[in-house]
């Protein structure tokens, strides 16, 4: 797939098969990330990866207690208190791997570059039939210091971009889009 129809086609996946992602994959989707631009050449990602099973469900769980605990500080996440509330709902999608992007803070471009890393990613797997969902939900627990002592992160590094990956279960119809806005025409 070259990169035009790979950017027209991609879109974020919810729904994958059950295989596993080998891991020398991951690492290959992981240099590809790295070759992203970076602000004076800092370099600043740095990785987690998850891919068992039962630690992304129990991660799943976790996360969803941790924001229905704490509704009154998040009221814009109110509209969803129904899906994390149910048995059924998995934050990851049922996924078989996450790929967490965290960036050292002592570089002050260190979200640009982990975004610009977070998409090389994401269009890697996607040119490889493996589907991404960047996880808004698992920013709120992805940063605690419990979760980043559990996955020696250091301090100095935040989160920027916790992703879902799967091999894409069924076919997905690429994403409609509005026209770019452009101001000074």
């Amino acid at each position: 797939m070259d990169t035009i129809e790979c950017i027209n086609s991609k879109r974020s996946i919810r729904a994958y098969e059950e295989t596993q992602i080998p891991y020398e994959t991951v690492m290959e989707l992981l240099t590809l990330g790295t070759k992203a631009s970076t602000g004076s050449n800092h370099q600043p990602w740095g990785f987690v990866v998850i891919q068992d099973a039962q630690k992304i469900e129990d991660l799943s769980k976790n996360i969803k207690a941790y924001l229905l605990e704490n509704l009154e500080k998040y009221p814009y996440l109110s509209q969803y208190e129904t899906w994390l509330q149910s048995e059924k709902y998995s934050i990851f999608n049922n996924a078989s791997t996450l790929i967490i992007v965290y960036g050292n803070t002592d570089s002050h471009w260190y979200i640009y570059d982990c975004t610009l890393a977070a998409g090389n990613i994401m269009l890697a797997a996607y040119s490889k039939g493996i589907g991404t969902c960047w996880i808004g939900f698992a920013e709120y627990y992805f940063n605690t210091p419990e979760f980043k002592k559990k996955y020696k992160i250091p301090e100095n590094y935040e989160l920027v971009a916790p992703l879902s990956c799967g091999y894409i279960k069924g076919t997905v119809k690429p994403p409609e889009r509005k026209p770019p806005v452009v101001f000074n025409k």
